[in-house]
């Protein structure tokens, strides 16, 4: 897949024949200067074209969860076009996600991206995300004994990207941060907060720091899922909680996913985590 927002480049893709079907609204916006993602290739044997596009749109949906690792936006893909020849004749199909990302403060941003950054988005996108098990069709959950802890928690924050009720958010994060690191029940705010903390940071200031921040997202999150009301003047708690939480999650996954020897460690059994967390926790570097 290819990133343009060149509207000579947009416009070679387009046949009289395809600008009809797609429409003159479409057709203005495609080529407004917004970026559009485009591929060139075959439907593969045993897709379907519209099964064919929904795979390409979740693709596409895994690379913008790639570029939160890099920054905190609100990229979004609205609508996606499948254009291809059926018996001779131009055909067009489209689709769309429903899914709508904001930024962890709740806003709709923009977003410049250099060449050089999307090229190591890019880079980091095919050698450890990659495409989503699910082509074309999700499964009942992907929050089952069959997805490791990283697959989950990722499956979480890009749903909590998605939704726009902040608290709601906070919630989903928290349940992130519990698939990344918990593995028991008991003292479970302490025993994330602890956790999270000793993995980031070696200096006992930033721990002690990163420690209550967590414990208060946490209290949030109680809150929320156990139907207690927020207080009309902690809202602003809440967007600060937000922004946190997804800011912590990014260095978390960041780090996993970049630093040679750490993604293994969240493959272990519960067992194994458990002794690998005690070493963090007990040494004198994360």
């Amino acid at each position: 897949m290819r990133i343009t927002n060149n509207r000579a480049v947009i416009s070679s893709l387009l046949s009289a024949d395809y600008a009809r079907l797609i429409g003159e609204m479409e057709i203005a916006s495609l080529l407004a200067g917004h970026p559009v993602i485009y591929s060139v290739q075959d439907i593969p044997d045993g897709m379907t074209p519209l099964q064919f596009l929904v795979s390409k749109l979740y693709e596409i949906q895994s690379f913008i969860l790639a570029t939160w690792l890099f920054f905190d936006n609100s990229i979004n893909v609205e609508l996606g076009f499948l254009l291809y020849l059926e018996r001779g004749n131009s055909t067009v199909s489209s689709n769309f996600i429903a899914h709508l990302n904001s930024n962890s403060r709740g806003k709709d941003v923009v977003t410049e991206i250099s060449r050089d950054q999307l090229r190591e988005i890019r880079t980091l996108h095919r050698s450890v995300i990659g495409m989503p098990d699910h082509p074309f069709s999700l499964p009942t959950s992907q929050l089952t004994s069959e997805h490791p802890r990283l697959p989950r928690a990722l499956y979480l924050i890009n749903s909590a990207r998605g939704e726009s009720d902040l608290a709601m958010r906070v919630a989903s994060y928290c349940t992130a941060f519990e698939t990344l690191f918990a593995t028991s029940q008991s003292e479970l705010s302490h025993q994330l907060a602890e956790r999270i903390a000793c993995f980031l940071y070696k200096n006992a200031n930033e721990r002690l720091l990163i420690y209550r921040k967590l414990k208060n997202a946490y209290n949030l999150r109680s809150k929320v899922v156990h139907g207690a009301t927020i207080k009309a003047n902690k809202i602003d708690e809440v967007t600060e909680a937000s922004e946190f939480c997804d800011t912590t999650l990014r260095e978390i996954i960041y780090r996993i996913l970049t630093e040679e020897g750490v993604r293994p460690m969240f493959d272990k059994n519960p067992e194994a985590f458990d002794e690998y967390m005690l070493m963090t926790i007990f040494s004198s570097a994360p």
